[in-house]
């Protein structure tokens, strides 16, 4: 049974900004100030301009291959040979969706800390519970969620920017334009806030005309998120020092407090809206990660049930809950959301190149979106976007490399086992 069309441009832009704003900038904006000093601002642009570089090729991809699955449904389209690489793909985007979900889920719970002595793993359990719901009674109700909690993350950000406003040192930072060495560390480290566009493409089979809205979607959440970031920025280094940003692991609050301490408190709870509308997404993307999968026979086929009423995959949505319960109590919570992170910016790097073999075997198949600017068959702004993404595969531990090493040694055995089972029955 198909899933219901039921989405257009607003909620996909919705979709988009919900999970680029999330709870990262309340966090990641910190340690960025302290390492691009006054040329925070530049950094957010720089990384919102990498980002964008690897959105085009999203945009080409999901126009030419418009079924849900992201990642893992490109590949396994491009390399039909290869099926090992579509399923190691989508494995780890299944693995990013579901660690960034029980991370953020135990970010709430620390969030609701501040206003009630709640146990924190009852709470991060209930959250991922509640949510779970909701996205299984449909894709609708799951929309008009994110709205809400959009709008009150948006209204968080915009309190903020007033704030900074109201100082004489606002805008004083764009004199200082320095293209250093700070400036691009610190743009390597707020691009992990600029992630979120590329779930946009998982929801491709519930939306209407999907070929036209789905580039303006992620390319309108991009640059909305890009302006609320600079703003941000800007209003962050006229309410503080980049010292004082870098030591705080609050630096919104912290700074807002000095002038505000009405508004100070409202962010704190704000920031509860931010994580939980990045619980709610980063579930439903991933529920159709592993549909995708299981429609292409790589999981067992139960997972492809879609309810009569709902035409929501509810037996995805149900392993997703399950599989990010069973991340809870592993705690090391910044290894694993540093690992998130390591994947999608994994599969930014495969994508990309994946799309320029495309272009050298298959010029002529049709693109209803297509990247610009090409010299021959290569495309140089996809070519960009793939060395910006290696390189930043770089700026991770050794614990994430290790983590990661782990999840493709599970996935490889899982991939053996079943080519087994296939050749003995």
């Amino acid at each position: 049974m198909p899933m219901k069309k039921a989405l257009n441009l607003p909620h996909l832009i919705f979709y988009g900004i919900g999970m680029i704003l999330g709870a990262g900038i309340y966090s990641v904006i910190g340690k960025a100030a302290g390492v691009a000093q006054e040329g925070l601002w530049l950094s957010f642009l720089l990384a919102a301009l990498c980002a964008s570089l690897t959105a085009l090729s999203y945009a080409e991809l999901a126009t030419m291959f418009p079924r849900t699955g992201g990642e893992y449904i490109y590949l396994k389209s491009i390399f039909p040979s290869l099926p090992y690489f579509a399923l190691v793909c989508g494995s780890m985007m299944v693995f990013a969706g579901i660690s960034t979900a029980t991370t953020v889920a135990i970010a709430f719970a620390g969030y609701l800390q501040q206003f009630a002595a709640v146990p924190m793993w009852a709470t991060s359990a209930g959250l991922l519970g509640v949510f779970t719901l909701v996205n299984i009674a449909g894709i609708k109700e799951s929309s008009w969620v994110n709205i809400v909690f959009t709008l009150i993350e948006l209204s968080g950000l915009i309190l903020f920017i007033i704030v900074g406003t109201q100082s004489e040192k606002f805008g004083a930072a764009l004199s200082e334009v320095r293209f250093d060495g700070a400036m691009i560390s610190g743009a390597a480290l707020v691009i992990f806030a600029y992630f979120g566009f590329e779930n946009i493409v998982n929801l491709i089979e519930e939306t209407k005309e999907p070929e036209e809205q789905l580039p303006k979607a992620i390319f309108i959440s991009v640059a909305l998120s890009t302006v609320l970031y600079v703003l941000v920025s800007l209003a962050a280094l006229a309410l503080g020092t980049p010292q004082e940003l870098g030591a705080s692991d609050a630096p919104l609050s912290d700074v807002t407090r000095k002038t505000n301490p009405l508004v100070a408190s409202a962010l704190g709870g704000i920031a509860m809206f931010s994580t939980a509308n990045t619980v709610l997404i980063s579930m439903l993307s991933t529920s159709r990660v592993i549909f995708s999968m299981a429609r292409e026979k790589d999981l067992p086929g139960v997972f492809t049930k879609v309810s009569p009423k709902r035409a929501t995959p509810w037996v995805a949505s149900i392993v997703v809950f399950g599989l990010a319960l069973s991340l809870l109590p592993v705690g090391g919570i910044e290894v694993i959301a540093s690992a998130s992170s390591f994947a999608t910016m994994l599969a930014f790097s495969v994508i990309n190149l994946a799309l320029i073999h495309l272009r050298f075997v298959e010029p002529d198949k049709e693109r209803p979106f297509k990247v610009p600017l090409s010299i021959g068959k290569f495309p140089v702004i996809t070519g960009l976007a793939a060395a910006v993404s290696i390189a930043l595969l770089f700026f991770f531990t050794k614990e994430v490399y290790l983590l990661g090493g782990f999840v493709f040694a599970v996935v490889s055995l899982l991939f053996l086992f079943r080519k087994y089972v296939q050749k003995k029955y």
